[in-house]
């Protein structure tokens, strides 16, 4: 006779062992609570560790970071220093130079003086005479036309002066006499 048969008729049941005894304790609220915590807890202290490992391990990436950062601030401070004197110098030759340019500018105008003394004939009046380091206006009055005329000519065949112009010429009247006149032209 086999057995096969036998035991295919009947149904395993499943059986369940609990050797540990279940405590009241847990079926209250505090129990629940406690049992709660405590499965919750494993999980918050193994995230909380790896957080700290984290942590540790990308430490040592920003302290390299850092060194690195150190190094090249300290490389660039040491460029910044070694430019200090050449900034210095630069200042100063800035300042000679701006200096020699108003010197310049003085001895154009101390050469226009001769120049204008020269070309102006006695009997003209001026005004007001402006003298710039690149340019001269002048407003006056010449008590002849002819005056006026030997003044324009003079101004045109002087090699200081060149792009004369003859801004204004008005003829006086009977009580005033004579020809007012605005000039300007640019020196060398």
């Amino acid at each position: 006779m086999s057995l096969l048969p036998f035991l295919k008729d009947h149904h395993a049941t499943k059986i369940n062992i609990n050797l540990v005894p279940k405590d009241p304790f847990f079926e209250t609220i505090l129990g629940k609570t406690l049992r709660w915590a405590l499965s919750i807890g494993r999980y918050i202290v193994i995230f909380t560790e790896l957080m700290v490992i984290l942590s540790f391990v990308a430490r040592f990436s920003l302290d390299r970071q850092l060194t690195n950062l150190n190094d090249s601030v300290h490389q660039k401070k040491i460029a910044i220093e070694s430019y200090g004197d050449l900034e210095e110098k630069v200042r100063l030759i800035q300042a000679k130079s701006d200096q020699y340019q108003q010197i310049e500018q003085l001895v154009n105008i101390a050469d226009i003086f001769p120049a204008l003394t020269e070309i102006t004939p006695q009997n003209i009046l001026l005004n007001e005479l402006t003298i710039k380091p690149t340019k001269i206006s002048m407003s006056g009055k010449s008590l002849s036309q002819s005056s006026l005329n030997l003044l324009i000519n003079n101004f045109q065949i002087s090699t200081n002066f060149f792009n004369i112009a003859v801004d204004k010429i008005e003829a006086g009247d009977r009580q005033d006499p004579g020809f007012t006149f605005f000039i300007t032209a640019d020196t060398k």
